[in-house]
């Protein structure tokens, strides 16, 4: 009985080990370019996990705004923890004629295949003629040269590639701030999805823009504006962004208002085709709850059913997640779809910010990456693998770092902004998270930093599982999806096969070869990283020839690479 009671106790405490995520602070900026380090405190945003000069190492791009001197920052992994600053631009406005934050992309906006980083910065509206809002740096195609845009050899600075007004008026307010690219309408060629958080005169037009960009940046390439939208809410427009929640192949563009949860829902069914669907307003206003989203609305099917649902990361004063489910047709869509997930509890001032999906214990569970802002803590929500993902019963809430913790100080007034999920940057097989302190208190903790690094204690890549053997093959939804830049796939054997697991590109042709010879009967697990690859829809697909001789199987599904 004592031996069974030991055995329980064990089984118990592996589960629970295994539930956990440990993280580990490993970097953070410890000096800053054009300013001193305690000047920057409006470091609003950052974008983490990308290779856009191909030599393997991940860079990490962030933004400081509203200061004397405004600047995008690329670091660059050169080290096991180590970063480097390899580039940077400095914006043509300042705290004298800017406004607040800029967005931040990497994609391939032109479709020559070559990556650009896209960012934009809001000037204010009594510059003329009207000035830039967006700019794009083109990489120069050099492998392991972090060069991006026109390099002025006099002034020994690089230039953007190509800039952009969003055909606004002269006296026109405009700040972009949620920024996408990919190809949305599927007709080849990637588009840049802008969510603004308030224009116009008054300041009170919340607006939506797809455009796109023809030629080279040669002097020849041309801007064009496909889509706009634009209404007056009582609330900014702090989360645009993308996904097919009702699995009809059409993708949707969803706008969180923040406006006592205010969201519109837009169909793209052709080219330049963009039809609201869906509208709700104000939902929350009868419980005083003011719930915004700040790059919070993600659409991923968690529990693989082949439905996929939406998640909210809502903003102050309750730290709510809500979920949508249960949506087979978009147009249809109601206020009755949407549920309150989960509450996490609050610390100091509470407030969730920026959301994103990964998996960086590669588990094969989801988890919904929030960074809490004036919690001081970074959170994963993650979907335990079983259950109804509108049961919070489903989910367990993991505290990843703590800012009172580390700083040992309960003096200090955190504001983790923004963060963002990274895959393994620095190459030793552990997958980290990129975070900014938009004001940090470095007369209360001198070892505070804009931006942070925190790394998983878990190293794990591909792997397989022979526990379970299934009685077919069979081919998962990868995870996540949409993803940016890498995902995991899972797939059964029944019997030992010789197994071909291939992506290819909407055109048919073979972009990627994951798997290739004889594996075991069980679950494995690939991960397929795509940071050489533009946005898109892709399609993978598998093919199973059992090696005790029987039919072949051939298996398929789509994924969609969002920038």
């Amino acid at each position: 009985m004592k031996r069974f009671v030991l055995l329980v106790v064990l089984m118990t405490i592996a589960v629970s080990f295994a539930m956990s995520q440990q993280w580990s602070l490993v970097w953070k900026m410890t000096e800053a370019p054009y300013l001193t380090l305690t000047d920057i405190t409006e470091l609003g945003m950052v974008k983490a996990g990308f290779d856009t000069d191909k030599d393997g190492w991940g860079e990490m791009l962030c933004t400081f705004t509203d200061l004397d001197t405004c600047a995008i920052l690329m670091y660059e992994a050169n080290a096991n923890n180590s970063y480097k600053l390899v580039w940077s631009y400095v914006f043509p406005y300042n705290s004298s004629n800017s406004m607040s934050f800029s967005g931040i992309a990497v994609g391939d906006l032109n479709n020559n295949g070559v990556q650009e980083i896209v960012t934009t910065m809001p000037p204010k509206v009594d510059i003329t003629p009207n000035p830039l809002r967006v700019f794009v740096f083109e990489w120069n195609g050099e492998v392991g040269k972090n060069a991006y845009g026109f390099y002025d050899s006099t002034n020994k600075v690089y230039t953007p590639s190509s800039g952009w007004n969003y055909e606004t008026v002269d006296g026109y307010y405009l700040p972009p701030y949620s920024l996408t690219i990919e190809d949305i309408d599927k007709d080849g060629k990637n588009e840049l999805i802008t969510g603004v958080r308030g224009a116009g005169p008054a300041s009170n037009s919340r607006e939506v823009y797809v455009s796109s960009i023809e030629g080279d940046y040669d002097g020849f390439a041309s801007w064009t504006l496909e889509w706009k939208f634009a209404q007056t809410f009582g609330g900014s427009n702090y989360s645009t962004t993308t996904g097919d929640l009702d699995g009809d192949g059409n993708r949707e563009i969803y706008m969180f208002i923040w406006n006592f949860f205010t969201l519109r829902v837009f169909e793209c069914t052709g080219d330049k085709q963009f039809t609201q669907v869906a509208a709700i307003d104000e939902m929350t206003r009868a419980q005083g709850v003011d719930h915004g989203a700040l790059d919070g609305v993600r659409v991923a099917d968690v529990n693989k059913d082949g439905s996929n649902e939406m998640y909210i990361a809502c903003t102050e004063p309750v730290n709510e997640v809500y979920i949508v489910t249960g949506v087979t047709d978009v147009s249809k869509m109601t206020a009755a779809n949407i549920k309150r997930l989960y509450t996490i509890p609050k610390t100091g001032g509470g407030k969730l910010r920026s959301m994103y999906i990964a998996d960086p214990d590669k588990d094969g569970k989801t988890d919904l990456m929030i960074a809490g802002e004036t919690n001081g803590q970074i959170f994963s929500l993650e979907y335990k693998g079983t259950g109804d993902p509108a049961d919070s019963a489903s989910w367990q809430l993991q505290i990843l770092w703590d800012i009172w913790k580390e700083s040992g100080s309960d003096g200090i007034s955190p504001r983790l902004f923004y963060g963002y999920p990274a895959t393994d940057m620095d190459k030793d097989g552990k997958d980290e998270y990129a975070f900014v302190n938009y004001a940090p208190d470095f007369d209360v903790w001198p070892g505070d930093s804009p931006l942070f690094v925190i790394e998983i204690d878990v190293a794990s890549d591909v792997s397989s599982d022979p526990s379970t053997i299934p009685d077919q093959v069979q081919l998962m939804q990868n995870y996540p999806n949409p993803f940016n830049p890498a995902t995991t796939i899972q797939f059964q054997l029944p019997s030992e096969s010789r197994v071909r697991l291939n992506v290819y590109d909407v055109l048919g042709r073979e972009v990627a070869t994951l798997v290739d010879g004889a594996h075991t009967a069980g679950t494995h697990t690939v991960r397929f990283d795509a940071s050489n690859l533009t946005s898109g829809v892709y399609m993978y697909r598998l093919q199973v020839r059992p090696l005790s001789g029987g039919q072949e199987s051939v298996l398929a599904r789509k994924l969609v690479l969002v920038r």
